[in-house]
């Protein structure tokens, strides 16, 4: 069954993304540099926006699916949506109280501040169904829910750049439109199976809270390294080299697909067996060897996606973008430092030991801002993924420790006998 979803999961992401994949020589011929630049700036605000909007709590949901029953599973999840509700007003408030700094630094006008909030609540619901299906190990349904969106997305893409010119509007709007559709198909699909009963539940809410508020640090430090450094290059080098940046970065993040689309199985997979009364030295150390072949696939797939890459800019990707090459080793590089750092956090997400992560991974963020800045203003936009694999090395490491700490696993498995 592992090796199956595997299949099905890894498939459906590859073909989800190979189909935005597949605009870019159609994007890159009508948006420009400082367009992709634009449509980066905001993303990451979106982005931004996520961490705060519903808390991340679809990762409780996610672990208190193995451990509590469906009765107290569908209360457990009215109250996350009351929650995403809560704070979405929250943010509301926030951004319409700071909408002119926001509008100055982020290059765009105020109405899509709140397009970027009701985007945020979108993904979120679409998120949260999407959880559950990788729970129920329902990887064909998740696999067509989300080849829908993809089609979805990309067919107003088309329609709103090439067709009605649009520029950088359309990629933003056809996103907004594509996900708040399915959003609310999504809300529909959780109620028709049995995953609504809105009760409030003081006890779960504070669950949640539990689990959420040091997500915060936690998510933000990885938009810092994922996302924020694209404001900072937009306010340092400008629109158009953040635009190149950003497209290097959409090739570069083929190998983000292939570890996403592994670890919506594997966690799912680990928090089973976790889970599991008895747990034996014999099947820690199956784990443990499972993990040390993933990081030394993650060397050699490193190595075979740059050179595709090279190949799809040569004949793919239009001139104007030549230069974006140039980081798409080092960003492959960083997602694959990610993926070995989703080997290690998972126990720590298990154990909801979330509050010394925030402290991890933000330090770790805090680094990357500081060797960004600095970087940027001696590398230009290489020196975002120099400070990107630092910061990633650092982590990855910091965690792996913290979380042997917090669930000990035999990670020098040959001193142990058969």
């Amino acid at each position: 069954m592992f090796l199956k979803n595997s299949i099905i999961y890894i498939s459906t992401e590859v073909l989800n993304k190979a189909i935005p994949f597949l605009l870019l020589p159609i994007l890159t011929k009508y948006l420009t540099p400082a367009d992709y630049g634009i449509i980066a700036s905001f993303t990451a605000f979106v982005s931004f926006l996520s961490i705060f909007i519903g808390l991340s709590i679809h990762g409780a949901v996610n672990v208190n699916f193995f451990t509590t029953s469906k009765e107290e599973l569908k209360v457990y999840i009215s109250n996350g949506i009351l929650l995403l509700l809560f704070t979405t007003v929250i943010v509301f408030f926030i951004v319409f109280l700071f909408q002119r700094q926001l509008s100055s630094h982020l290059l765009l006008g105020s109405e899509w501040l709140y397009i970027g909030i009701v985007l945020a609540f979108a993904q979120f619901i679409t998120l949260l169904n999407l959880t559950l299906w990788i729970a129920e190990k329902k990887s064909k349904a998740y696999g067509v829910y989300q080849i829908l969106q993809t089609i979805l997305i990309s067919s107003m893409s088309i329609l709103f750049v090439v067709a009605l010119h649009y520029d950088w509007r359309g990629q933003v709007l056809a996103n907004v439109l594509g996900t708040l559709s399915l959003s609310l198909f999504s809300f529909y699909l959780l109620y028709k199976r049995g995953y609504l009963q809105f009760k409030y539940q003081p006890k779960d809410m504070k669950d949640l809270l539990h689990f959420g508020i040091p997500m915060i640090p936690h998510n933000l430090s990885g938009w810092i390294e994922t996302s924020g450094d694209r404001l900072l290059l937009i306010s340092l080098i400008g629109a158009s080299s953040t635009g190149l940046f950003t497209v290097g970065f959409q090739i570069g993040m083929i190998m983000s697909v292939l570890v996403s689309s592994f670890h919506k199985v594997w966690n799912p997979y680990l928090y089973e067996k976790l889970s599991l009364s008895e747990f034996t030295l014999k099947s820690k150390i199956k784990i443990v060897k499972f993990t040390y072949l993933y990081f030394i696939a993650m060397i050699f797939l490193v190595l075979i996606l740059n050179f595709i890459a090279k190949y799809i800019f040569l004949y793919l990707i239009d001139t104007q973008y030549a230069q974006s090459y140039q980081y798409v080793i080092y960003i492959l590089i960083t997602f694959a430092l990610n993926g070995a750092y989703f080997m290690v956090v998972s126990y720590i997400f298990f154990l909801k030991k979330t509050k010394q992560l925030a402290y991890i991974t933000f330090s770790s963020s805090l680094i990357h801002v500081l060797l960004s800045y600095i970087f940027i203003n001696i590398y230009g936009a290489l020196g975002v993924v120099y400070s990107s694999i630092i910061s990633y090395t650092i982590m990855f490491l910091s965690v792996w420790y913290y979380s042997n700490k917090v669930y000990p696993m035999p990670w020098r498995f040959w001193r142990y006998n058969d």
